[in-house]
């Protein structure tokens, strides 16, 4: 009698095409959307600012350096201080550093377009750059004097921003204030008598090569959403069965189905199984998509089954928990307050659209068992290459969580004779 009763249930899903295809398309194309949307910015790439920098270099530096050098060596110095403080100015020079070093890198000319120019740009022609970047007349003598020497002024790059490009003007601000205070930091360096060369390399030998705290696979955008999305709507297939059940309730089906001395915890059952039944198909399809579209491929391949599995037995727990409320209050009410605020809340929370657990604390704790946050968590630990094992507190979660639906769901069940 149980597979008949789930038949049924399937039955009337499928001649329902219209929100089947609500449950597959709309979340397939917010993962598109979203993955396409806020890619680079989840996955720590720099966004295409088109940012361009134009530089007026009025300053000599090869002479003013050679006109300081000429200076200490005419200072009443030891011979052996002379000598650190010419090599100090030969190997920090800020302006060298910032054309040979900075300007020319991979990854600054990957985001910022340099121009150099000979004259001063009229009104018209300083539209065209992002930032006007001006290294005046005297700059490396005064930089030079003013850390050898004991000059009172410490030397300033002018830098004129237009304001019509308020983003791209806020990163170059950002990133010329940053290089003014490693250059101030390194300036005192040599007055030290320390050889900035020799203090970089020892900095770089004490701190060790640079690894990533895990070496799991990590989860870009599409993935995330792909996996966020998906568990999303899982939930409204809860919705959507329950919503049949009660439709059977107003068509007297569920009526008949007592009269034939089917028990209530049969019919609910029937709900359950064919819940969990959709949901496993619709989270199979989904990714099935993700894979083939967007490269979304699980490592292994039988522990996502086994997860999907688990969830979408927890979606069937909310379906027989939500049919048993309305079968008892005999209204669509917990439908409308369930699919219009608590599936946004139970997204949200879980880290659906953005990633809640990572605030930390508190936050942490409820996003990791919270029914979609225990879901998405497991999912993501699943892709990183995790055990089974290794998420067995999301798994338990999801268990405790299905476990709870299902006893209340028992427990508020109209019972014969309340019901028909």
């Amino acid at each position: 009698m149980i597979f008949q009763l789930i038949k049924k249930e399937l039955l009337l899903v499928w001649r329902r095409p219209r929100e089947l295809v609500i449950l597959l398309f709309m979340p397939f194309v917010l993962i598109t959307i979203l993955g396409a949307a806020l890619g680079s910015m989840m996955d720590g790439e720099s966004p295409d600012l088109n940012i361009k920098l134009a530089i007026i270099q009025k300053d000599d530096t090869d002479g003013g350096e050679a006109k300081i050098i000429k200076e200490l060596e005419s200072l009443p110095i030891t011979d052996e201080v002379k000598t650190g403080a010419v090599e100090g100015i030969r190997s920090f020079n800020p302006i060298r550093i910032l054309v040979d070093e900075v300007f020319a890198s991979k990854e600054f000319k990957n985001s910022i377009q340099v121009v150099y120019v000979d004259n001063e740009l009229s009104k018209q022609e300083e539209l065209k750059y992002s930032g006007i970047l001006e290294i005046p007349n005297g700059f490396t003598e005064q930089f030079y004097r003013y850390t050898f020497l004991n000059g009172e002024k410490a030397p300033q790059l002018k830098l004129k921003l237009n304001e019509s490009t308020t983003l791209a003007g806020s990163v170059l601000k950002d990133f010329f204030t940053t290089f003014q205070e490693d250059i101030s930091f390194w300036s005192v360096v040599p007055s030290l008598g320390i050889d900035p060369a020799e203090l970089q390399t020892k900095l770089l030998t004490k701190v060790g090569k640079v690894e990533t705290v895990s070496k799991n696979k990590p989860i870009n955008a599409v993935t995330y959403y792909a996996i966020g999305m998906s568990v999303m709507f899982m939930f409204y297939v809860a919705g959507n069965i329950a919503s049949l059940a009660f439709e059977e309730k107003e068509n007297q089906i569920f009526g008949r189905i007592l009269l034939a001395n089917i028990p209530v915890w049969l019919f609910f059952s029937g709900v359950f199984v064919s819940t969990s039944v959709v949901a496993f198909i619709q989270m199979n399809i989904l990714f099935g998509l993700s894979a083939l579209v967007h490269g979304v491929i699980w490592p292994n391949l039988i522990h996502f089954l086994i997860v999907t599995a688990l969830i979408c037995a927890m979606v069937g727990g909310f379906a027989v928990f939500l049919s048993a409320i309305i079968y008892r209050t005999n209204s669509r009410g917990a439908l409308q307050v369930f699919s219009s605020f608590l599936i946004p809340i139970i997204a949200f929370i879980g880290g659906s659209f953005v990633p809640i657990s990572q605030i930390g604390g508190f936050f942490e704790t409820i996003s990791s068992y919270s029914p979609g946050g225990a879901s998405i968590s497991a999912y993501y630990k699943i892709m990183q290459g995790y055990s089974l094992g290794d998420i067995s507190s999301q798994l338990i979660a999801v268990g405790v969580i299905t476990v709870v639906l299902l006893f209340i769901a028992f427990l508020i069940q109209p019972r014969r004779g309340e019901s028909v």
